[in-house]
């Protein structure tokens, strides 16, 4: 399994619980409470490598769409992009031209379809196309990347107790995806919920990365199986949304919400489909006994102490160093939602 690109977040003032409110969603019953609900922001918050992301608020973030020190990389979000790149996402803002709500460095439609991020008050989408930008130079723990985000100020303690349980949702259509090769290493596509906590003890920082989508087939390189990772700064746990892996075992540290799909391989779905992870304080608690048995053996065992930074969909790809493995996908997602019962 390739790490996940490392979103970069500050250790926001562990103070006590936020909350928001909003209208319940499917699979969402009595007793939840939506920490983080959709809101509506526009491409002000379309944001590019480790620039500052606002707190509170839908942003979408844009990492290494091109080599260091190129035009490219340092203008990957600089331009308006006035095509339909909905055609590739399945998200069609309104009036791209003149909102500005479809960035990118080249504007280019089809055959080129240069890479574009597209951030509106209905939702977010984006074409990451590695035909059309450099990647020659190798990248430590991740790939080119777009992730639709929100970073919570203050952090809120969901883990309240035994019963208590996190819940990620949104609706995701992965319109597009194309590669130029068979691919078991480079050239795959992945999309993922994330969400990243911090112990108020140690002020060591941990993620969970709930696996929704891989371009390979269950099993190929540890595709579809919980493990245990380290991208360079922090230490995560990956599981796929499913009651079982890919080997069949039951999965540990997260659970499918009905009415929510489960994991997809290979295949890009081209139609809106919802998806809802929980994390049950149990399976926290059971996430964290696991690395503290690994990599992280000082931090807390108790879920109550854990405050949730950062949340959101990841969208990634690794093409790798060559021209020989080059992929292209495009996705939308539509109301994003961080809750807790």
């Amino acid at each position: 399994m390739r790490s996940f690109c490392v979103l970069p977040i500050a250790l926001l003032a562990l103070q006590g619980c936020g909350s928001g409110s909003g209208p319940a969603g499917p699979g969402n019953g009595a007793g939840t409470v939506f920490v983080s609900a959709p809101d509506c922001v526009g491409p002000e918050n379309i944001i590019a490598e480790e620039a500052p992301a606002p707190a509170n608020a839908t942003y979408l973030r844009v990492q290494h769409i091109g080599d260091a020190g190129t035009a490219e990389l340092a203008g990957e979000i600089a331009n308006r992009v006035t095509w339909n790149v909905g055609d590739f996402t399945g998200f069609y803002p309104p009036d791209p031209a003149g909102t500005g709500t479809q960035r990118g460095y080249r504007d280019l439609p089809p055959p080129v379809a240069a890479s574009a991020f597209q951030l509106a008050c209905e939702g977010a989408g984006f074409l990451i196309n590695t035909w059309q930008f450099s990647h020659s130079l190798p990248l430590v723990g991740a790939g080119p990347s777009a992730s639709i985000s929100r970073d919570l100020s203050p952090p809120p303690a969901i883990f309240r107790g035994p019963g208590s349980t996190l819940a990620i949702e949104a609706t995701i259509n992965l319109k597009h995806a194309a590669y130029q090769a068979a691919h078991v290493a480079d050239g795959t596509a992945q999309m993922s919920f994330f969400y990243y906590a911090v112990d108020a003890t140690t002020g060591v920082a941990i993620a969970h990365l709930v696996m929704l989508f891989d371009s390979r087939p269950p099993s190929i390189g540890g595709v579809g199986l919980e493990n245990v990772g380290w991208d360079g700064q922090v230490a995560f746990i990956a599981s796929p949304l499913a009651d079982r892996d890919a080997a069949g075992v039951p999965v540990q540290f997260v659970t499918v919400s009905p009415p929510s799909d489960v994991m997809r391989f290979e295949q890009a779905w081209n139609r809106p489909i919802y998806f809802r992870a929980q994390v049950p304080y149990e399976r926290f608690g059971a996430m964290l006994a696991r690395l503290r048995a690994g990599p992280h053996p000082g931090i807390s065992p108790r879920p109550e102490d854990y405050r949730v930074l950062s949340f959101g969909v990841l969208g990634e790809v690794f093409p790798g160093t060559g021209s020989e493995h080059n992929v292209s996908i495009g996705a939308s997602v539509f109301d994003l939602r961080l809750s807790g019962t």
